[in-house]
């Protein structure tokens, strides 16, 4: 095996939309730097994502109309908005208008935004998300919320026909991404609507003991549901790839997971 060399889709990656906007502490990553960071790779499109504050509904549209303009200029680039499920109506209203105005798909944070996985409402905005159409990408690892996994779980089952992203692959609970292999054991009983995002943890744990364990889980998910993302700038794009090949994926695994999968899901041509 080599080093994947085609099309990539990166499905996860966080820009400084105004300045001093950004991620705090880290080098700039306007739009135009992280095109100057994947120079050289086949980057076709990419998720570049918002996440909207508790009961800011001035603020909530700000950002996600300043990521709709960003896709408008430049087609590469994916526009993942966000609500916050505690919102309500506004959720729903705001939800209704960015898919009119070209969202690609949601961005929700358990942690950045402070809500319950469990929690009704979160279900509710998941369910309307999915009346639409669209993939909706969660972060995958809470340290408060020992539960998190099991409610991604419950989560997919309740709400059968959402497109569910589970970013970094549960993080350092990946392991039991398992249980949707044996989900998926019982006919009718989970709709395989869980995807997971290799952002960062992917080129983490190929350098690492648990190598093997990783890839195994990874694949008893199924390679089909295996999403490239960088997870820029805390994350590095050309190590995402390269770790495709250090887990052990084919030629062939490798172009499913860095293209036809995110391609397949966000209905790309």
């Amino acid at each position: 095996m080599a080093r994947y060399v085609g099309p990539i889709i990166d499905v996860h990656a966080h820009l400084e939309l105004e300045a001093g906007a950004g991620m705090a502490g880290l080098m700039p990553h306007r739009a135009e730097d992280y095109w100057a960071a994947v120079d050289g790779l086949e980057v076709q499109a990419a998720g570049a994502l918002v996440m909207a504050p508790f009961g800011q509904p001035d603020e909530v549209r700000k950002r996600n109309d300043q990521v709709l303009t960003l896709a408008a200029n430049d087609p590469r680039w994916l526009p993942l908005c966000s609500v916050h499920p505690y919102d309500g109506d506004f959720a729903v209203e705001e939800i209704g208008r960015v898919v009119a105005a070209g969202a690609a798909g949601f961005k929700l944070h358990p942690n950045t935004q402070a809500f319950d996985l469990g929690d009704d409402r979160v279900t509710a905005t998941v369910e309307e998300i999915g009346r639409h159409g669209l993939p909706v990408l969660f972060d995958g690892y809470s340290p408060f919320d020992p539960y998190q996994p099991g409610k991604f779980v419950q989560l997919s089952m309740s709400v059968p026909d959402a497109r569910i992203i589970i970013a970094h692959a549960l993080g350092p609970r990946f392991g039991e991404l398992v249980v949707y292999d044996v989900l998926a054991a019982f006919p009718g009983m989970w709709n395989r609507n869980v995807w997971v995002d290799l952002s960062y943890m992917g080129a983490l744990y190929a350098d690492s003991p648990h190598r093997e364990q990783y890839a195994w889980s990874l694949r008893k998910l199924g390679v089909d549901r295996l999403l490239l993302g960088s997870d820029y700038p805390l994350g590095d794009l050309r190590s995402a790839v390269d770790a495709l090949d250090t887990l052990g994926f084919s030629a062939d695994e490798q172009h499913q997971i860095a293209h036809a999968n995110a391609a397949a899901l966000f209905n790309l041509s």
